[in-house]
């Protein structure tokens, strides 16, 4: 039942983050591409892509530890 929580909880983040955030996060961590084939498949450099990845996971790693009151 843990896993179900967490998910639930994974996802409640993710909705708060922009929609192209929220698609870097998942092709990174759902599909498992590399910053480059992310780069390639939304038209964005890789730098770019590696400035919002890390920019999102602050911004996921604030709102799980300080909750509504991080944003």
């Amino acid at each position: 039942l843990q896993s179900v929580d967490d998910r639930r909880q994974a996802t409640a983040l993710l909705s708060r983050l922009p929609q192209r955030e929220r698609r870097i996060v998942w092709l990174r961590f759902g599909q498992e591409l590399t910053q480059r084939e992310i780069a390639a498949r939304i038209g964005i450099s890789q730098m770019h892509v590696s400035r919002l990845l890390a920019r999102s996971l602050d911004t996921l790693r604030t709102l799980a530890t300080t909750g509504s009151r991080g944003m």
